[in-house]
């Protein structure tokens, strides 16, 4: 595991109970987090990506760091051959996360990117609903608190809210509408001198089927007040929370609670992806999530 933070944690619960798998090392900037993660986790601390490669002969790893710190731990990974599994955002820009991808053109290694959403057990019937009826609006929401960590205020090492959170919605909206392009773009300012990303942020994007989208993102309340995906068809508004889908036709509604551990099965997934050498097994492939990286960054280039 490369990282200690709560996402590092998540991740580390779920391998834990794993059977088959051990846990051999743990790398974090402050080594002291890294022992203790170690202490209670079991396998060592090692210094850096190249260390834990040497020492610990990983099979796979897992990656959950700020965003900023991609770039140089994927390159350590991708030429010893070691596959991963990295947490979104993939990187803080665009060409850190493109230059990743290129190396795994040349040397390809199994991968997969924690869109957990992706793996929630109700999406697939969402799927089979698209199939019936052509999507017409797409809405997506992340309208939540500011998060206390001091790197997710500045651009330059979070890259703000869309880059950071409203990429769930953004990746399942690509996923299961298709690709879409930025028509424009509009942000408040920062609070303060300290704080540098966005207050609010819309967005609106059309899909190559035609249809509009329109995404939303704000940091000024005091919790998570609403984060969703909405998906227009013809005859039915679907839906999407993390906790349940919702299917309204105007004159019934009926709900689908989630009933599977998203963040389990994305795991299982890519172990099983590693097993068996088959990169087809994961929720999502690192080259998709470049694309839904890509159009958030165009989001946040707009501005």
């Amino acid at each position: 595991m490369i990282g200690t933070g709560d996402f590092a944690r998540r991740h580390l619960q779920v391998l834990s109970r794993e059977s088959e798998v051990e846990i051999v090392g743990h790398v974090s900037g402050r080594p002291e987090r890294a022992q203790g993660a170690a202490k209670q986790w079991g396998g060592r601390a090692y210094a850096d990506a190249m260390d834990l490669v040497r020492g610990g002969s990983p099979d796979a790893v897992w990656i959950s760091i700020t965003p900023s710190a991609h770039g140089a731990i994927e390159t350590a990974l991708i030429d010893a051959g070691v596959p991963f599994f990295v947490e979104k955002p993939i990187a803080v820009d665009l060409a850190t996360a493109e230059s990743i991808a290129a190396q795994l053109e040349r040397k390809p290694v199994i991968t997969a990117v924690g869109y957990h959403w992706r793996a929630m057990d109700t999406i697939p019937e969402v799927r089979s609903v698209l199939a019936q009826h052509s999507v017409r609006l797409v809405q997506g929401a992340w309208l939540d608190t500011l998060p206390p960590s001091r790197w997710w205020h500045r651009r330059a090492t979070g890259g703000g809210q869309i880059i950071e959170q409203a990429t769930h919605p953004i990746d399942l909206a690509r996923s299961l509408a298709g690709e879409a392009k930025v028509v424009g773009m509009t942000e408040s300012d920062a609070r303060s001198e300290e704080i540098d990303v966005a207050r609010a942020t819309a967005a609106l994007v059309r899909f190559e089927n035609g249809a509009p989208g329109v995404f939303t993102a704000t940091n000024v309340l005091d919790g998570p007040a609403a984060v969703y995906l909405q998906i227009t068809c013809d005859g039915v508004l679907i839906t999407i929370l993390r906790h349940y889908v919702t299917y309204d036709t105007g004159k019934a509604k009926r709900d689908t609670p989630v009933r599977n551990d998203p963040i389990v099965d994305e795991n299982r997934a890519f172990l099983a992806a590693v097993r068996s050498h088959d990169q087809s097994k994961v929720f999502c492939t690192y080259p998709d999530a470049l694309k839904s990286h890509r159009l958030c960054c165009s989001i946040a280039a707009s501005a």
